[in-house]
């Protein structure tokens, strides 16, 4: 079974604000398992900067090292590689954080120059991670899907 997670987010004045408050999150790693700033330009665009995700290039080069070194275990090494490079891609690109949906929602309700702080945290952290969170704006936190 997954552990419980909390979704914390913090309502900050600016991006300065909210990548200042990404950085504060830095000594509480053990109980952060994803975050991102969300943001709306001027214009109305709604941006995502995930951190913690990985991304589907490196699931692609992890995979291919790791296809590489079986196939030259197993005598295959050129599909190997391309099984494991597929595999990593696939791997890196599935929306294992805060799925990009919940952000792009959240961030529409933003005002235009507006910015969010989302941390997607264990649960037994989510208190310290509210209190270190504190000083940069509005916190609030609510239940997560569980953590695959």
């Amino acid at each position: 079974m997954a552990d419980p997670a909390r979704l914390v987010v913090v309502s900050c004045a600016s991006r300065g604000e909210a990548e200042r408050a990404l950085e504060a999150l830095d000594g509480l790693k053990a109980d952060v398992l994803d975050a991102a700033v969300v943001t709306r330009s001027e214009g109305g665009r709604v941006d995502l900067r995930q951190t913690h995700q990985v991304a589907a290039g490196e699931g692609v080069v992890a995979g291919g090292t790791v296809g590489f070194v079986a196939g030259m275990l197993l005598g295959g090494p050129i599909g190997g590689a391309l099984l494991g490079m597929l595999g990593g891609g696939v791997w890196g690109a599935r929306d294992t954080g805060v799925p990009d949906a919940r952000l792009r929602e959240l961030g529409e309700s933003l005002a235009p120059g507006g910015a969010l702080l989302c941390a997607l945290v264990k649960a037994g952290g989510a208190a310290a991670v509210r209190e270190e969170l504190a000083p940069y704006g509005e916190v609030a936190d609510a239940d997560a899907p569980p953590v695959p």
